[in-house]
């Protein structure tokens, strides 16, 4: 899904004008950072509140595919407390983590290469970014009620690794494509 959505914003910005598409790169990645200092602002509490509901929405979902009545729901505004649910509420969260800087490279890495950047330096700038922006993140968490961890930035880093390298990926198969058409239409 995250490759189409990468596909979908090469595709779309490779047939507008240059400065447009700068400017619509730093729209894109300003969004990006709002979008992660939004999720970071808000308390603990709401934050647990919102992961749960995902949980309870999993399992509702696993009680339709199994066919079984889910005698055991919970009523809204109720955070469940079990230990497999606490378990699954991390592998949210921690995942939620990894996809907001999965985009966030992305972005990133689209902008840079409207810019003009590319190759090992343009590497160098997304993980920089990236890591530092993650880094800030975190130091910011501390001051809204939540916790501050090293882990979650290294997590952090790790989405940004895998979203750098599905842009690449993406980038160069479109890239590739191109050349091969133009060569085509030449001859």
């Amino acid at each position: 899904m995250i490759l189409y959505l990468i596909f979908g914003i090469i595709c779309f910005t490779t047939k507008l004008d240059g400065v447009i598409l700068r400017k619509l790169g730093i729209v894109l990645c300003l969004l990006s950072f709002g979008f992660i200092f939004y999720n970071s602002s808000t308390p603990s509490f709401l934050s647990n509140f919102r992961s749960y509901g995902i949980v309870q929405s999993l399992r509702d979902f696993k009680y339709v595919v199994e066919g079984k009545a889910n005698s055991t729901k919970v009523k809204p505004g109720v955070i469940p407390i079990s230990s497999r649910d606490e378990k699954i509420n991390a592998i949210i969260r921690k995942n939620a983590h990894a996809f907001e800087y999965c985009l966030l490279a992305a972005v990133v890495s689209n902008l840079l290469f409207l810019c003009g950047r590319k190759g090992k330096n343009a590497l160098v700038y997304i993980m920089f970014i990236c890591l530092l922006y993650a880094v800030t993140d975190e130091y910011h968490q501390m001051f809204t009620g939540r916790t501050s961890l090293v882990s979650d930035v290294l997590i952090d880093f790790a989405g940004s690794l895998i979203g750098m390298g599905l842009f690449y990926l993406a980038y160069y198969k479109i890239y590739i494509k191109r050349v091969i058409k133009t060569k085509i239409k030449t001859l």
